[in-house]
C-alpha cells in the first residue's frame, strides 16, 4: 500500500512546511506569485522539469515521453477573508487567507511529485502536474487548457482534490456522474421613476419593480423546474431608495444562478432574462440586465471513477474511501478539463482533532494529518493507471 511506504516519513514534513509557507502569503486571482516561486523552488529541488503556461500558473512533467497523460490538478489561490487566528502560522496579509484549502491542495501535489520523482521508474505513462490560479475567479483552469496544458504531451484522463469538511480526515469521497455545479452570476438594475412617498402614483416605484422580479425569478425553480433536476436561483444583493418619504428611481441587485446539467443551465439563463425584462415592462420600469457565464457543471466520467475508486481501495485500504450520494451546487474551473478528458473529483476529508469551522470561514482550522492520504492518492492514480 503506497500510503504505508516509509517514504511518507520524509515527505510528510517536508510537504506540511510548504502548506504553512503558502498559508502564510495567500494570494488572490490570477496574481498568485510568490505561490509559484514556492512551487517552482521544490520542483527545482526535486529535478522535475515545468514552464509557465500563463503568467502564474506552473505545469510540470515527470515520466517517460509521449501522449495517453494523466494530469493531476491543484488550485493556488485564496480568499478575501480576514483569517481569525488559530494557528501557529497565520495569514501575514491582512484580508486575505487560504479559507477553502488551495494550500493544502498545493503542498498535496507537491508531496506526491516528490513521491512519484523517486519512483519514476514505475511510471507507465506521462505526468503532467497543472497548478493554476484563480479557481475562486475569475478562472485560472480555461486560460491554461487555452495555452495547451492538455496537449503536450496529450491528457486523456485528470484528477483532482479538494479538502471536504464533510468527511472524516484522510477518507476520500468519489461520486460518479453529475459532481458539481455550474454557475451563472447577474446583475440587474431598474431604473423607475422618482417621487414623493406620499404620492406613488406619480413614480414608477424601483423598489416594487425588484421585489416583483425577486418573487417571479423564484417560481422558476418552484413551479417551471423539475425537482429532480437541481436548480437554484439566489438574489444575493440589493440596494435602493433614499429616504422613507422617496419613491425610490433605481435599484440595483446581483445574484447567481446554478445548475447541475448543461440543459438545465441554458434554459435557465434564458428565463431569467425573460422574467426580469418582462417584469420590469409589465410595471412600467426600466432594466439593465447583464448576466456572466461563469464555470460549467463538473461531471466525473464514470469509468474512470470507478477505475480510481478501485486503485484507491488497493493502495489507501477500503476504510478510506466511501461515495458521495449527492452532488454539490458548489462550483469548481477543473469543470474546464472534465469537459475535455474525463476526469474525477478527490473528496479529502479534512475533520479531526482541532477542526472547528467549515470551509470558506475566516476560523477554517483542518486536521493536517489528511494531507498525507491526499498526496498518497494523488501517487497511487499516476502509478496505479
Amino acid at each position: 500500500m503506497i500510503v504505508k511506504d516509509p517514504l511518507w516519513e520524509e515527505i510528510e514534513p517536508w510537504m506540511l512546511e510548504i502548506r504553512r509557507t503558502i498559508h502564510r502569503h495567500p494570494e488572490l486571482g490570477l496574481e498568485t506569485p510568490h505561490t509559484q516561486s514556492v512551487i517552482e523552488t521544490a520542483l527545482d529541488l526535486l529535478g522535475i522539469s515545468h514552464t509557465r503556461p500563463i503568467a502564474h500558473g506552473v505545469k510540470a512533467e515527470i515520466g517517460p515521453k509521449g501522449d495517453n497523460a494523466i494530469l493531476l490538478r491543484a488550485d493556488m489561490d485564496g480568499l478575501p477573508v480576514t483569517e481569525i487566528p488559530r494557528v501557529a502560522f497565520p495569514s501575514e496579509i491582512p484580508g486575505r487567507m487560504h479559507a477553502c484549502g488551495h494550500d493544502c491542495h498545493t503542498a498535496m501535489l507537491l508531496g506526491a511529485a516528490r513521491y512519484l520523482k523517486a519512483n519514476e521508474s514505475r511510471l507507465t505513462r506521462p505526468l503532467v502536474l497543472m497548478f493554476q490560479p484563480a479557481e475562486e475567479g475569475p478562472g485560472g483552469a480555461l486560460p491554461m487548457i487555452e495555452s495547451g496544458v492538455l496537449e503536450h504531451p496529450r491528457v486523456t484522463q485528470a484528477a483532482m482534490i479538494h479538502v471536504s469538511d464533510g468527511l472524516a480526515s484522510g477518507v476520500i469521497g468519489l461520486r460518479e456522474g453529475p459532481a458539481m455545479g455550474g454557475c451563472d452570476d447577474f446583475a440587474v438594475t431598474v431604473h423607475g421613476k422618482g417621487g414623493h412617498g406620499s404620492a406613488p402614483h406619480t413614480g414608477v416605484d424601483a423598489i416594487l419593480v425588484a421585489t416583483a422580479i425577486i418573487q417571479s425569478l423564484q417560481s422558476l425553480v418552484s413551479r417551471e423546474q423539475d425537482p429532480l433536476d437541481p436548480l437554484v436561483v439566489s438574489v444575493g444583493t440589493i440596494y435602493g431608495g433614499y429616504r422613507e418619504n422617496v419613491i425610490a428611481d433605481r435599484v440595483e441587485m446581483t445574484g447567481t444562478i446554478r445548475s447541475l446539467t448543461a440543459s438545465t443551465r441554458k434554459r435557465a439563463v434564458e428565463r431569467v432574462r425573460e422574467v426580469v425584462e418582462q417584469v420590469a415592462h409589465l410595471h412600467r420600469a426600466e432594466v439593465d440586465l447583464t448576466i456572466d457565464v461563469g464555470y460549467p457543471p463538473a461531471f466525473a466520467d464514470i469509468e474512470w471513477t470507478r477505475h480510481v475508486k478501485h486503485i484507491l481501495e488497493r493502495e489507501l485500504g477500503t476504510e478510506s474511501l466511501t461515495n458521495i450520494a449527492q452532488p454539490t451546487m458548489g462550483v469548481e474551473d477543473f469543470a474546464y478539463v472534465a469537459e475535455r478528458v474525463p476526469a474525477t473529483i478527490l473528496n479529502l476529508g479534512i475533520v479531526g482533532q482541532g477542526f472547528t469551522t467549515g470551509l470558506h470561514s475566516a476560523g477554517l482550522l483542518i486536521d493536517e494529518k489528511a494531507l498525507r492520504y491526499g498526496a498518497a492518492a494523488f501517487a497511487a492514480v499516476a502509478l496505479g493507471s
